[in-house]
């Protein structure tokens, strides 16, 4: 069984670290032997592919990456045990050069199996409640059925009684036991109304606690609806601390002549470790300064590449 996993997050970080360290090799590619693989298209020509072959023993994950050249890689047991260059066999003396690849591709799997294993259990738990949903449709539409019986009934006893009425209205001259009858037929019929009165009372009770429950939730919502209202303005104000804080950075990689102008800036990486700008890492002093200077704590951090934009923590 293969399973083909496609990370855009991954792939930006795989073209910064691959791109200097790779770009050498120019031959075309021979095919693979990759069964099943997609390709995700991201830029000009260039792409990050990998693949999950559980066929395999031990399973394998076979990756294809395309920037320029193309490096085809397998990878079982959190090794790298074999790596092409534009079809050219590379020697395994030399495939420590590409563990930082190795591991970030693991990374990612391991992120992409626990949103996976989410997205099954939350379909498990929707399937139950429509399930839920279901039972209760029949149950409403089952007393729906009984409640008309009820009603046809009711109407023909009513058809009857005004019946009976009539012939005991003839028969109470003729027959003092039938007017006795009648006495007794009332007497029961007032034992059932003063048993509905009951009924309708316990109803007017459960109707009531019902409206109490109502009022408590609207209660409940309009304190959500605060607290949402009031995360939506701390973000807002986040962001613009943000941004305002991306602007000075720039501005400072421009002062100390590591770019032109801002918009020459195409890549930038500073974090507590390491300080690269369009891809070149800066002197050790240069990091210092600017991570004392932006680097709010630990984990924080700076990333551009392209259009992409992170500013934050960092995983």
């Amino acid at each position: 069984m293969q399973k083909t996993i496609l990370s855009w997050g991954f792939f930006a970080l795989a073209s910064i670290s691959f791109a200097p360290m790779l770009q050498a090799q120019k031959k075309e590619p021979n095919p693979t032997t990759t069964k099943h693989s997609s390709t995700s298209w991201w830029g000009n020509h260039q792409y990050m592919n990998i693949d999950v072959d559980s066929s395999a023993t031990p399973p394998q994950i076979i990756a294809t990456y395309k920037n320029d050249a193309l490096y085809n890689m397998t990878i079982s047991q959190h090794q790298l045990t074999s790596l092409y260059i534009n079809g050219r066999l590379i020697p395994a003396d030399s495939f420590y050069l590409y563990d930082d690849l190795v591991k970030r591709i693991m990374d990612q799997m391991r992120r992409d199996s626990v949103q996976a294993i989410r997205d099954r259990e939350q379909a498990v738990r929707d399937k139950a409640q429509a399930e839920r949903d279901a039972k209760q449709a029949l149950l409403d539409r089952d007393q729906a059925v009984r409640d008309k019986q009820q009603a046809e009934r009711d109407a023909e006893q009513a058809v009857r009684d005004k019946a009976q009425a009539e012939r005991d209205a003839k028969q109470a001259d003729l027959d003092k036991i039938q007017a006795e009858k009648e006495a007794l037929d009332a007497k029961m019929e007032a034992e059932r109304d003063a048993k509905q009165a009951l009924l309708d009372k316990d109803q007017a009770v459960r109707d009531k606690a019902q409206a109490e429950r109502d009022a408590e939730q609207a209660v409940r919502d309009k304190k959500q609806a605060e607290l949402d209202r009031q995360q939506a303005i701390r973000d807002k104000k986040q962001a613009e601390e943000d941004r305002a804080l991306l602007k000075s950075l720039l501005a400072d990689v421009v002062k100390e002549g590591l770019a032109p102008d801002e918009k020459s800036i195409v890549s930038l990486v500073l974090n507590e470790s390491e300080f690269l700008v369009n891809g070149k890492k800066q002197s050790d002093a240069l990091q210092k300064q600017f991570a004392e200077k932006y680097v709010r704590s630990e984990g924080f951090g700076f990333y551009i590449h392209g259009k992409v934009t992170q500013i934050g923590r960092m995983n």
